[in-house]
């Protein structure tokens, strides 16, 4: 946010355009169907006429996502302005939608990428969609924990230098538990390289808006990134923003991919939530941080005083392979409790209502964002407290970790190539050394198991069972994961060749 003009900055473009089509009250004959509300739906007594009249496609004055020329595109200007890029895309498909931008942009089919093993699910569709073919660098992985953790600058040179011909490499920043990587000096090294750097940042947009945060892709001099501003900015829930910053990729091919990918009906609803959490940020956004950095710290300190949970912060993820951290997230390790965390998950909203973003086996994960309150602390510390009460246990022997000798399942096909490849159905417990035609993963967070092109290993097919057993949300092509989808080997013994 350096040498940026404030004053420009209050302004809220396609928000005021949009208040004054409202309220103008026009006589409508387009789509939506309903026309502001003009039905009397379920949904319309649950949530009064405001969203109905509030949901337009795109009228005239309110300009047209695909090819702005007027309000979004000075939107989307100042958002670009605000985070130091270049220019910027409002994306209304998430994040998701930003990573396939991102690769298909930037790679075309059998062009070689390096990345994290634990991407996201939406980076490996496109690498369906792309073509290209992956590096997998592998993180590192708390043993204590189970948490994948950051890359360090050392793996990912030798990765670079083992791969001249690497076209581009991706890197998650911050991860989704809040670790951080020595991001300046890989983008740096890469760029040495000739490698375009695309960053994850779905989890880190306010690094961009307050000092007291890790530094932001844009500011590390990435090509590319794509952020979640509903996940810690304010926005509504679907709604990022893809940033672009130098001549390393094409711009028409940035824009020709976007134009692919995004509906030719976006909300409006969502663009303007973008325009509005963008001068919120910028105004308040550092203060707010810091005054939630602060409500994580003293949410770690009160956990931690409770028997059973030892709530881990900045020193220890240092020690375990971070650069930084992101101190707005709060990761608690169960300890001498007979529950794991995905039971402990369900056990808050069911009997207590309060929903945490996410529980594994000897995790859970808090996210303090702009909209964190000082009550919300004393509400989950008293539901832990009782939880404490009834679970707490000395001296309980947990199962053997089974992360202690993880690999990763092989790669042996291109994502693109399984994903096209005949298929077979096959039982799980029958699918050993077969090539997956899917992703499979628990969610959240949404990091496959094992990806199209991976050859299912014992390990892969006990971790699955095991996330059955315990009625973990496993997202899959087959509900339960009884049976799994495999490439027909015989039937597509051509193409493997």
């Amino acid at each position: 946010m350096k040498n940026i003009d404030l004053a420009e900055q209050k302004e809220t473009p396609y928000l005021d355009a949009y208040k004054k089509y409202l309220d103008e009250k026009t006589t409508v004959f387009d789509v939506p169907g309903h026309h502001q509300g003009k039905i009397r739906t379920d949904f319309n007594k649950v949530f009064g006429p405001t969203i109905y009249k509030s949901d337009v496609n795109a009228p005239r004055g309110m300009d047209n996502l695909s090819h702005p020329t007027g309000v979004i595109k000075k939107a989307q200007e100042l958002f670009a302005k605000a985070c130091g890029a270049d220019y910027a895309k409002f994306l209304i498909n998430g994040s998701s939608e930003g990573n396939l931008i991102m690769l298909m942009s930037a790679l075309k089919a059998n062009e070689k990428i390096l990345m994290p093993r634990n991407v996201h699910k939406s980076a490996i569709n496109g690498l369906v969609l792309s073509g290209a073919f992956p590096v997998f660098v592998m993180p590192e992985i708390d043993k204590e924990t189970e948490i994948v953790n950051q890359i360090s600058f050392r793996s990912w040179k030798k990765a670079i230098d083992e791969n001249p011909d690497a076209k581009a490499i991706f890197i998650i920043n911050p991860t989704y538990f809040g670790a951080t990587a020595n991001l300046k000096k890989i983008v740096d090294y890469a760029h040495q390289k000739n490698m375009i750097v695309l960053v994850d940042e779905a989890h880190g947009s306010h690094f961009y808006f307050s000092s007291h945060s890790p530094i932001s892709a844009m500011e590390a001099g990435a090509d590319m990134s794509t952020l979640s501003i509903h996940k810690t900015g304010g926005s509504l829930t679907q709604s990022s923003v893809l940033l672009v910053k130098g001549n390393r990729v094409s711009r028409y091919d940035v824009i020709k991919t976007f134009n692919l990918l995004t509906t030719t009906s976006p909300s409006s609803l969502l663009i303007a939530s973008l325009d509005s959490a963008r001068k919120y940020l910028v105004f308040h956004g550092s203060r707010n941080v810091k005054r939630i950095i602060n409500l994580a710290k003293i949410a770690r300190e009160r956990i931690s005083q409770i028997k059973g949970f030892k709530a881990l912060g900045k020193d220890y993820f240092k020690r375990n392979g971070a650069f930084n951290y992101d101190e707005t997230k709060v990761v608690v390790e169960l300890d001498n409790l007979s529950l794991t965390g995905f039971e402990l998950y369900k056990i808050l909203k069911d009997r207590y209502h309060i929903q945490i973003e996410l529980g594994e086996t000897y995790v859970f994960l808090l996210l303090f964002t702009i909209g964190s309150k000082k009550e919300d602390v004393d509400v989950i510390v008293n539901a832990l407290e009782k939880i404490s009460k009834k679970y707490y246990k000395e001296n309980i022997d947990y199962p053997l970790n089974r992360y202690a000798n993880k690999d990763f399942p092989p790669l042996a096909l291109r994502p693109r190539e399984a994903y096209h490849a005949s298929l077979k159905v096959v039982k799980l417990s029958k699918a050993l050394n077969m090539i997956s035609k899917e992703m499979i993963m628990t969610y959240p967070p949404g990091i496959p198991v094992i990806i199209p092109g991976e050859r299912f290993t014992q390990a892969v097919i006990d971790e699955l069972s095991y996330f059955k057993k315990i009625r973990a949300n496993i997202l899959s092509d087959f509900e339960g994961v009884n049976e799994v989808s495999v490439v027909d080997e015989v039937k597509s013994k051509k193409k493997l060749k």
